[in-house]
């Protein structure tokens, strides 16, 4: 039976996301999470990381929110020096220049592996790495630094080695705008919340992915 990965991205994006996953992970609710390594909260996530050695920790690689880590990756950034929006490189992935995202990400996951932290795998921001051929570049990283990158919208079927994306199914239950809606208390959708999942849940049993509801 395959096992079930709960993961919360956006580890050292901020001082809340970060209590918030470590809360989250505390109460039994995720088991892993990926670290941002050019955003604020970054070195308390890497303390947090460390006092919580049981919490499974990836990369989260960045191309759409901050700034970059290296000053040499002119075609990844806009005019004020940040990263280009999301809405740009979905527009046209392929205008990416892949050399230096591949420059810009190995520095990402360098600079989480100088800590001294281990990683499980990579994913990505925004899932840019299903974009365009942008997978290409992740998938070279993982072979790098022989780390599996987590499938999404069937990147797994991109790859040359699909081997590098062990992961069968991506369960994206981030993006149910219910469940993205902060303008209610928890308690409030929590019902609404949980019928989502469950039924999700039903769906991946049915396909045995899952043991139980």
């Amino acid at each position: 039976m395959t096992k079930l990965v709960i993961n919360s991205d956006d580890f050292g994006y901020s001082k809340a996301i970060n209590l918030g996953i470590i809360e989250s992970f505390n109460k039994g609710v995720l088991t892993s999470t990926t670290l941002m390594a050019n955003m604020p909260g970054f070195r308390e996530a890497v303390k947090l990381a460390k006092e919580h050695d049981k919490l499974g920790l990836g990369v989260h690689l960045s191309m759409t929110c901050g700034k970059p880590l290296l000053s040499t990756v002119d075609d990844l950034v806009s005019n004020s020096g940040e990263f280009k929006p999301l809405s740009v490189i979905k527009e046209k992935p392929e205008a990416t220049n892949l050399e230096q995202l591949y420059a810009e990400w190995k520095s990402q996951i360098e600079k989480i592996l100088s800590t001294g932290l281990t990683i499980t795998h990579l994913d990505s921001h925004h899932y840019t790495h299903s974009m365009g051929k942008h997978y290409q570049v992740i998938e070279q990283l993982s072979i790098d630094f022989d780390v599996p990158v987590r499938n999404c919208f069937d990147v797994k079927s991109k790859f040359s080695y699909p081997n590098r994306c062990p992961m069968d199914s991506f369960w994206n239950l981030f993006n149910y705008p219910e469940i993205k809606d902060m303008s209610q208390k928890y308690q409030v959708m929590k019902p609404t919340i949980f019928t989502i999942i469950e039924k999700e849940a039903q769906k991946y049993r049915s396909n045995n992915q899952v043991e139980a509801v």
